[in-house]
């Protein structure tokens, strides 16, 4: 005999197979009646663990009306809903199948389960097992956007589900601007990624793009796989198309191979692996081209870099960079950078810590490419540094620094041999809160035994003496910057200088160079960077710096700073080519950076000669950045004979959805010196680097149109063009022209990715 029961009106039903609950904590009691009870205690949060316990889950139903027979069946009629772990069923409808652990549900259906919601009129669902199919359905996922419909969906388990003859979109419902339709589709949310058998991707219902195979992201995890094909034409490749395959080795390594077959060059290979240890990093990347269709020869480039650090008590690393030819920058380069890249390091180095001394052993040479090969640098094969540092000894700072290198190159009349340096110091620091007194004595001995010396012997040793004192003072005030509540500081410092006069014009210079003024080098106790020369000094540095600062954060808002040298001898120990200071006194060097307030930030250094009141150098640069999507870039470059240039880049929206970007660094200096040649000569003011771009958003795809063109000789521009279509949540097509953006226009971030659902609980209902 059938036993059955009715009941009307609302209904909750807990509890309906008994076991014990993941999150629910039992603690041990007595109840009143002397028999041991349980008290429950909730967990306060959903918890992935929960979700994976393999012990049973009760089960939570209501409707407006229930019936059934107990351990078999329950029927719910009238707002139904059944709720086990993280699944919830709804529908008009709903039988639950103690026995099987199966749910029918009928009539408006609608499941929440692992971050995904699934409607349509029928659903058989296995509620532990995640197992079961969907007839019709609609599926949304709210952590990325994601929707589409199907004829049928099949529940295959935990985190997968697979649909027949479904689409995908990330567009809203109504009218989706772009949408995949495949016969096949398999969403994994335990693997983040989503898989279409026989695609067709429309845009604006026009069909785009076809594949037999087509795999795309859930979330944010790196995966192995097919990435987008890319598309662009330049002067130089004509027009190219790269397929990259993106192997995602382990979390911390993984390795990119794409080959490129463009029209004017052939076909080219190219990776980039690249791996981040707990003592090592490094990337390497490669280019080749076994059939260059215009040189007819094969080519290629390498570029691996490598830092190793605390290794059994060692540390080091090496840079390896080459290129097949003289041209091949010119050829493939794809940023200004990379094509004025002239002399390409080769160099590999060891050190390693003792105490207080540190051995460094490096090997350094060059390949010189173009204009280099005329003036190489100096190879370093090999080069030994010591350096012993000894801080507080007795009051006392000592440091001795050693150094043994071999310089050679391949240049006719060039001096070829080797120099060792010995610089002891010794100091002995005075101070306070508020002041500093620093006196400092060293001595720099040189010793070289040279193979060829066009200047003059093959053996020479050189030692000089030098005496310093440096001191400054520290003063505080309270005030404001505009509104803000500030701290002022006042820094002044003053160092004196002494350094007798040596004859060394006979001395061949294989790494020095007169440095650039600025307020490092005007404080420091050399004129000379480098071993091979020693200015002979009897000056004292005078400057001041002061800060305003926020008392509530310690940010520095605003830095001002001036200094200025005076020499009290005429300079007598000069470089090769270069004239000697005639004035007894430096320029004045005037420095200003900081935030502004209201979006503005400025970084300004300016040179004023004392001998004519001109500016020899300067640099001024002016940001306007006042929200994410709004930014602009002014920039003044100048130095005498050297360069001279306006750069200015912005990222600025014109409407609502359409937004301009670009860059235009030009150069108006009218005369400087050949590279080839170095002689002063006239020049052409030229566009250096141009991009020009714009960015339409829609709400579910964003399309970017750029343009760059730059030099890549004194006599030879590229040009390129590069035109993406980022699909919300499936993918970009078309070349990304990110690395382009992010170089060119100071500030510029590519959009933020979307953020990882925490757990598959997003969207819990």
């Amino acid at each position: 005999m059938r036993r059955a029961c009715s009941v009307p009106g609302p209904l909750l039903l807990a509890a309906l197979l008994a076991a014990p609950v993941p999150g629910v904590r039992a603690q041990d009691g007595v109840g009143p009646d002397g028999t041991a009870s349980a008290r429950l205690r909730l967990e306060t949060e959903l918890r992935e663990a929960n979700l994976e316990a393999d012990a049973a889950r009760p089960t939570f139903a209501r409707g407006d009306s229930v019936e059934g027979r107990p351990n078999r069946e329950i029927t719910l009629e009238g707002n139904a809903e059944v709720r086990r772990g993280g699944t919830t069923v709804r529908g008009d409808r709903l039988t639950i199948y103690e026995a099987d652990d199966e749910v029918v549900a009928v009539g408006r259906v609608r499941v929440s389960r692992e971050g995904m919601v699934f409607t349509g009129p029928e659903v058989t669902l296995k509620l532990d097992a995640n197992e079961g199919s969907f007839a019709s359905p609609r599926y949304y996922v709210p952590a990325t956007g994601a929707r589409g419909e199907a004829e049928r969906a099949d529940f295959l388990g935990r985190g997968e589900v697979a649909m027949t003859n479904a689409t995908y979109t990330t567009c809203k419902p109504d009218d989706p601007d772009w949408y995949l339709r495949a016969e096949s589709f398999t969403l994994d949310r335990t693997k983040e990624e989503g898989s279409a058998r026989w695609a067709t991707l429309y845009f604006k219902d026009l069909p785009v793009f076809k594949a037999p195979a087509v795999s795309f992201p859930l979330g944010d995890e790196r995966r192995s796989g097919f990435l987008a094909p890319t598309l662009s034409i330049s002067s130089t490749y004509g027009a190219e198309v790269r397929v990259p395959y993106y192997w995602n080795i382990a979390p911390n390594r993984d390795f990119t191979l794409y080959t490129n077959a463009t029209a004017r060059r052939g076909l080219q290979v190219g990776g980039l692996a690249r791996y981040l240890e707990s003592n090592a990093t490094g990337a390497t990347r490669f280019e080749y081209n076994p059939n260059d269709l215009e040189a007819q020869a094969p080519r290629w480039m390498i570029d691996s870099t490598h830092t190793l650090t605390h290794w059994n008590g060692f540390s080091g690393g090496w840079v390896l960079r080459g290129v097949s030819d003289d041209r091949y920058f010119v050829d493939y380069s794809r940023t200004i950078a990379q094509s004025a890249e002239r002399s390409l390091p080769r160099s590999v180095f060891l050190t390693r810590g003792f105490g207080d001394t540190v051995v460094t052993a490096r090997a350094l040479a060059y390949q010189n490419i173009l204009e280099a090969r005329s003036a190489p640098a100096y190879d370093r094969l090999p080069q030994i540094s010591i350096t012993h540092a000894k801080r507080d000894l007795a009051g006392f700072d000592l440091l001795v620094s050693a150094d043994a290198t071999e310089f050679s190159r391949n240049l006719a009349g060039s001096a070829q041999g080797a120099r060792m340096i010995v610089n002891p110091s010794i100091a002995y620091p005075f101070g306070g809160p508020a002041w500093f007194l620093t006196p400092k004595a060293s001595v720099h001995a040189t010793s070289y035994r040279l193979d060829v010396n066009p200047l003059g012997p093959e053996s020479i040793d050189r030692v000089l003496p030098t005496v310093s004192l440096d001191s400054g003072l520290v003063f505080e005030r309270n005030t404001t910057l505009g509104s803000r509540d500030m701290i002022q500081t006042l820094e002044p410092r003053l160092l004196y200088v002494y350094t007798p006069y040596r004859d060394q014009s006979l001395i061949p210079v294989f790494d020095s160079a007169v440095a650039n003024l600025s307020f490092a080098t005007l404080f420091n106790e050399q004129l000379f960077v480098g071993g091979d020369r020693i200015a002979d000094a009897n000056q004292i540095t005078a400057g001041a710096v002061s800060r305003f600062i926020e008392p509530s954060t310690g940010i520095e808002s605003l830095r001002l700073g001036a200094a200025q040298r005076v020499y009290f001898n005429e300079q007598r120990v000069t470089l090769p080519g270069v004239p000697s200071r005639t004035y007894s006194r430096s320029d004045v060097l005037l420095v200003a950076s900081g935030n502004l307030g209201g979006g503005h930030n400025l970084d300004a250094g300016v040179q004023v000669s004392v001998a004519d009141g001109n500016l020899p150098r300067f640099g001024v640069s002016w940001r306007y950045w006042p929200a994410h999507d709004r930014l602009f870039n002014l920039a003044l470059r100048y130095q005498e004979r050297d360069y001279a240039q306006i750069d200015t880049s912005w990222r600025w929206p014109v409407t609502k959805r359409w937004s301009t970007l670009g860059r235009i660094n030009y150069s108006v200096l009218r005369e400087g010196i050949d590279p080839k040649t170095g002689v002063l000569g006239p020049t052409q003011p030229q566009l250096l680097e141009g991009v020009a771009g714009f960015e339409y958003a829609a709400d579910c795809w964003i399309a970017r149109i750029v343009a760059q063109r730059y030099v890549t000789t004194t006599s030879q521009q590229t040009s390129a063009f590069f035109v993406q279509l980022e699909l919300n949540g499936l993918g970009r097509i078309g070349l990304d022209p990110f690395d382009i953006l992010t170089r060119n226009i100071p500030g510029f971030r590519p959009p933020s990715t979307r953020p990882a659902s925490p757990s598959r609980f997003f969207g819990y209902e």
